[in-house]
């Protein structure tokens, strides 16, 4: 196994290198799809199911899974996180599912909060036939690229207070403002993370209000967040507020949610 991923690893050093030289005249495309755009694991499951699919119809891939604490650039045999995801390596022919079983090996996390990590599905795609005559020209001749998915896992303690539908309307908004301009706080006193889908800063009131789209981000739990507003935003108004959306769950989109700037 470690032989294999070692293989994977010196491979996609080549292939990256051909992303950077071939991508400015071709179109690229991941054939590996993640079902859900995030896993939850509640720590009373045994193990979660993690869905993959080759979508390309023609081509089969190798696909490589593991997951991560935060740094995106740590090599996969030096990851040390307590899961176990299974199998960590695969073949996965073109059209066709692989679900992955991710179990927890109790080891000691914080039950206040929940604990998040990440998980890294990478795809090489596989060789196919030049001479195959059921492909078109168009799909012999054309480079092959690696690609990485990297998905959010929240593990959730069985012992929470609050819900995670509750906690975007828990959030604290205030303006700070220093040298380098104005700054929008968001601090999030639940035990959930919310991510947000969108940031909208309102200045002035009626169809004539300003609208300044901000970065959107995450807040963890017991944490804040430093929006950083735009500099055309010279003055924000005492009547400012925020509109904002989150992703749930289930990876949907929240309608807008109104809040107060705090000063």
């Amino acid at each position: 196994m470690q032989d294999l991923l070692m293989i994977l690893s010196r491979r996609v050093v080549r292939v990256a290198l051909s992303l950077a030289l071939g991508m400015a005249s071709h179109t690229v495309h991941a054939g590996v799809v993640i079902d859900g755009t995030r896993q939850i694991y509640p720590e009373q499951r045994r193990e979660v199911t993690v869905r993959v699919t080759n979508d390309d119809k023609h081509a089969p891939r190798l696909v490589q899974a593991w997951l991560d604490a935060g740094d995106a650039q740590e090599a996969p045999t030096l990851s040390d996180v307590p899961f176990v995801l299974s199998p960590p390596v695969f073949r996965l022919d073109a059209g066709k599912s692989q679900s992955m079983r991710l179990s927890y090996t109790k080891a000691p996390l914080p039950t206040d909060r929940e604990s998040l990590f990440w998980l890294n599905v990478l795809e090489v795609p596989g060789a196919t036939s030049e001479f195959d005559p059921t492909l078109e020209d168009s799909q012999r001749n054309h480079f092959k690229f690696a690609f990485r998915i990297r998905t959010k896992v929240f593990f959730r303690p069985a012992q929470l207070s609050g819900t995670p539908e509750e906690a975007p309307g828990l959030l604290r908004w205030s303006v700070e403002r220093g040298a380098q301009g104005s700054v929008i706080q968001v601090h999030n006193p639940s035990a959930y993370h919310v991510t947000f889908n969108d940031i909208v800063l309102l200045m002035g009131s009626g169809p004539e209000a300003e609208k300044l789209s901000l970065t959107e981000g995450m807040v963890e739990p017991g944490g804040t967040l430093k929006v950083p507003v735009p500099k055309a935003a010279k003055v924000i108004p005492a009547d400012a507020r925020v509109d904002f959306t989150y992703i749930n769950d289930f990876g949907g989109f929240s309608s807008a949610q109104p809040a107060v700037l705090h000063r």
